[in-house]
């Protein structure tokens, strides 16, 4: 879901920024109340080393026209250095957010290098096109947990583990390819095994469901002797639990029964 439960509020205040030329929010400074695409206009290029928030969520770029690289702040920074952009701030602008991107579990970017518009969430989504943000995403920024992202809806087609954050989703395959994620836990669901694609021919390791010739049928899936609770991706989870690529039926019902993998 969008938002973050207990998150603290942002400041309130009109929005505004205060680039110092020194850590602490000390030295030279600059303040700012709207947009500033050259910081050459200021004579302020690369010198600001911390930042003090008096309101609203800024974007902070390492580049001129809020290009290279750049971060989302909602809160004073005292030593931009943490961050990676001390002495190296060339554009900022204020934008339309709630709250920043870091304050989220996991934040999607519609364009490479986490710029452009973006969803944060802190719980999985299914289908993102309820967002309309399916097949967008160009870069995500974990800041919490392991996320699994996959390509279709139910954390079906091509997924992968992200344990840290990507500024470039084309180096997974992924790039404008992300419908569905979700936290994973590894002491919970135990280390990801990446599904393998069908096979075309037979399938020969049936993991005791009743095979057929592209596909096999666990009629009453268990996980640790027990009956697995139906939900939004369970079979899928389950197929993929068992070296398979996705679940393609699952009866209805409050647990798992009569699931085919393939």
């Amino acid at each position: 879901q969008r938002g973050g439960g207990g998150r603290p509020d942002l400041p309130s205040g009109p929005p505004g920024i205060t680039l110092y030329a020194d850590t602490n929010l000390r030295g030279e400074a600059v303040e700012l109340t709207g947009d500033q695409p050259n910081f050459n206009l200021l004579r302020f290029n690369d010198k600001a080393r911390s930042i003090d928030v008096r309101g609203g969520v800024w974007m902070v770029c390492a580049d001129g026209n809020y290009k290279g690289r750049c971060e989302y702040i909602d809160r004073p920074v005292r030593n931009l250095g943490e961050i990676g952009l001390s002495g190296a701030i060339s554009s900022a602008k204020r934008v339309p957010y709630d709250k920043g991107p870091r304050s989220y579990d996991i934040a999607l970017f519609a364009d490479g290098n986490y710029g452009g518009a973006f969803l944060g969430f802190d719980e999985g989504v299914a289908d993102l096109s309820q967002y309309r943000f399916n097949d967008t995403a160009s870069a995500i920024m974990i800041n919490r947990g392991d996320w699994l992202v996959c390509e279709h809806a139910d954390y079906r087609g091509q997924c992968e583990l992200l344990e840290a954050s990507t500024g470039n989703l084309s180096t997974l395959g992924l790039n404008d390819k992300i419908t569905s994620i979700r936290p994973y836990n590894v002491r919970r669901e135990g280390p990801w095994r990446r599904p393998t694609p069908p096979v075309t021919g037979p399938i020969r390791d049936t993991h005791g469901g009743f095979e057929g010739e592209q596909s096999v049928f666990f009629p009453a899936p268990t996980s640790n002797g027990r009956r697995i609770s139906d939900g939004v991706g369970a079979a899928t989870r389950f197929c993929q639990g068992m070296g398979f690529y996705e679940a393609v039926y699952k009866a209805p019902g409050p647990v798992l029964s009569d699931v085919v993998c393939r």
